[in-house]
């Protein structure tokens, strides 16, 4: 790993716990911090493309992205349809695609999986709180956020 995926995995970090904090206490990514874990995975792909030569490094992140929102958003707007209830909140959604580009298509496969089988930790709390009214919904931010960590620390696709 070369200095500068040290630095941006250090950054990244850092900014999914911000993430996970927020959506924790507040049931909200703000944008900003969204759009500065999308400006870090971009510019890494820019910097790999720049080194190499190539614009592989870019087309796979923004390929990761698109294959991380599509069918998030996909899955948003058919449960809206049915249920007429957001299921899947728009910053689940925009983490994801930035998520996307330091994955690329083939760590982002993995990541809507992890974050799933960590939500399921969740789901006995949520079904049998007293307490409905705040476990109604899930922030799945800092799921999202680890299953990043578990990526970036053991499939190194940075």
């Amino acid at each position: 790993m070369d200095i500068a995926s040290s630095i941006v995995m250090v950054l990244l970090f850092g900014l999914l716990v911000w993430l996970s904090y927020f959506d924790i206490l507040e049931r909200r990514l703000p944008n900003q911090l969204v759009l500065a874990v999308a400006g870090l995975g971009l510019g890494l792909a820019l910097w790999r493309s720049m080194s190499l030569s190539s614009l592989l490094p870019l087309q796979g992140s923004l390929l990761g992205m698109l294959l991380a929102a599509g069918p998030a958003l996909l899955f948003s707007l058919l449960y809206y349809w049915l249920r007429k209830r957001d299921g899947f909140g728009a910053g689940d959604i925009k983490l994801l695609a930035a998520l996307g580009l330091f994955f690329g298509p083939m760590g982002i496969a993995l990541l809507p999986l992890a974050s799933l089988m960590a939500t399921l930790v969740t789901l006995p709390r949520l079904l049998f709180s007293i307490d409905k009214t705040r476990w109604r919904t899930i922030a799945f931010g800092p799921y999202l956020s680890l299953a990043a960590f578990i990526l970036l620390f053991t499939v190194q696709v940075l």
